[in-house]
């Protein structure tokens, strides 16, 4: 014996679901959810923008031109040569390197010549 679901019910149920996943996630209500496929793409755009907000809390461990630029106040071609630089540096030692990024701790430890905990 099955159990048909009346389109209200259905609705219901899906703006509960909805309250309870913006309540878990802290963001506003989905108010008049029109169906399951609209509440799945809200979903998915909140999904995504938690990720955004984890990826950018957490400091990366390599940096590219736009960091060099914010950190030494220099043109973006000069963040370039100090990367290229750097990364020889590392080359030479023996650690693998990326080109146009460079290690965030290692930068700092030749920027500011204090030695930086690994993050």
């Amino acid at each position: 014996m099955s159990s048909i679901i009346t389109p209200e019910e259905l609705k219901q149920e899906l703006d509960q679901m909805a309250d309870g996943f913006c309540q878990e996630n802290h963001v506003g209500k989905i108010t008049e959810t029109a169906s399951y496929k609209e509440f799945m793409s809200e979903k998915e755009k909140v999904r995504r923008h938690m990720e955004e907000q984890r990826a950018r809390s957490q400091p990366r461990q390599m940096i590219g031109w736009e960091d060099v630029v914010a950190a030494l106040g220099v043109s973006r071609s000069t963040a370039y040569q100090i990367i290229r630089r750097l990364n020889q540096e590392l080359e030479k030692a023996g650690y693998i390197t990326v080109r146009g990024k460079v290690s965030r701790v290692y930068f700092e430890k030749r920027t500011y010549g204090v030695d930086v905990d690994a993050r």
